[in-house]
């Protein structure tokens, strides 16, 4: 039997299929004898696991017109459509792969930074990972001078001595400190305590003592050894920030057009479409060389300004002076909620980091 056949019987729930009926009424399933082609088999993954298929494209198509895509949703056309939350993710998804792959976001973006001379300055991070290396150089150095403690070569052993003074000389901040508030205390922490001792071990040397003086002293500490790993993390939550931030979004659209009759669902929707659509300019923003970004990056704010205007005159439909005060009204708005959701994940992140 070849693949495409078509059965009186679905293989998926047993149920009875009509005369030359090519998919199950009961299930949706195609009816086929079980087989399927190579071409088949990746497509059907792709639609799966990434749900890539026409429908994005008929999606991105209208999302690129203000408001557009919120009226067909409204309008009842929803099969033709990404659902509006699914292709906020899908999107921000997208958008933060590309991130990723580019490493434009923590590129040379170290939070805390070291002043070596007057024309160097290098994250903690780095040099803290770098000492370390030194560190355990230094420990395998010993433990061959050690071993050549039984040979007269008086040659080998000056080698390892000026080899040994040499990455000393070298160490930049292995015998500096930096200075720490808890508990209304300054404890003045060690980097050679940092990059050796374990974070149990330095609660006890150092003397810190109660849960939160003890949470907030790791955090601390694990913020200096790996700020690219928090300002990733930091980043990664950035889709679920916005998130909470999007019902209040709406509450606010609700409220500056009471009068509208608006449905508070219609100004949740119309949110997700218009994040949608940023992040998937800047996903293409992104993609582009570095020369370019330099150009474009002022320019593509303001595009995005436009859009989200023109989203507002054309889905509520009031005149241009009375949407750009509104316009004006829920930036300040937006500014005010994203500041505030933006501090309350880097706590967290901080807290949970």
């Amino acid at each position: 039997m070849k693949d495409g056949s078509i059965l009186n019987e679905c293989l998926n729930c047993q149920h009875q299929l009509p005369e030359s009926a090519s998919f199950c009424p009961n299930c949706g399933q195609k009816s086929t004898d079980g087989l399927i082609s190579l071409k088949e088999f990746i497509a059907k993954f792709f639609d799966n696991v990434f749900n890539v298929n026409s429908k994005i494209f008929q999606t991105l198509r209208w999302l690129c017109i203000p408001a557009k895509l919120t009226s067909e949703y409204f309008k009842g056309k929803r099969k033709t459509y990404y659902h509006p939350i699914r292709l906020y993710l899908v999107m921000s998804l997208i958008f933060f792969a590309i991130l990723s792959f580019t490493g434009d976001i923590l590129e040379d973006n170290n939070l805390v930074k070291m002043q070596i001379d007057e024309d160097d300055s290098i994250s903690l991070e780095e040099i803290i990972r770098t000492e370390g290396n030194k560190i355990e150089f230094l420990e395998e150095l010993d433990t061959l001078s050690n071993q050549m403690s039984f040979f007269q070569d008086t040659t080998a052993k000056a080698a390892l001595n000026s080899l040994k003074e040499k990455v000393e000389k070298d160490m930049k901040i292995y015998n500096n400190s930096f200075k720490i508030t808890i508990g209304g205390k300054e404890k003045d922490f060690q980097f050679k305590d940092i990059i050796t001792l374990t974070e149990k071990e330095l609660l006890k040397k150092y003397e810190i003592h109660g849960f939160w003086n003890q949470i907030k002293s790791k955090q601390i500490l694990r913020f200096v050894k790996d700020q690219s790993g928090f300002q990733r993390k930091f980043v990664q939550n950035i889709p679920l920030m916005l998130l909470v931030m999007m019902p209040f979004l709406a509450l606010f659209l609700k409220l500056l057009y009471i009068r509208n009759g608006r449905f508070y669902v219609e100004h949740l929707v119309l949110n997700f479409h218009h994040h949608a659509f940023a992040f998937f300019i800047f996903s293409l923003f992104f993609l582009l060389p570095e020369t370019f970004k330099n150009v474009l990056f002022v320019p593509i704010l303001i595009m995005l300004f436009v859009y989200l205007y023109f989203t507002m005159k054309n889905y509520y439909r009031q005149g241009y002076g009375k949407t750009f005060s509104k316009f004006i009204a829920f930036n300040f708005f937006y500014l005010f909620s994203f500041a505030l959701v933006l501090v309350l994940t880097l706590v967290i992140n901080l807290l949970l980091f």
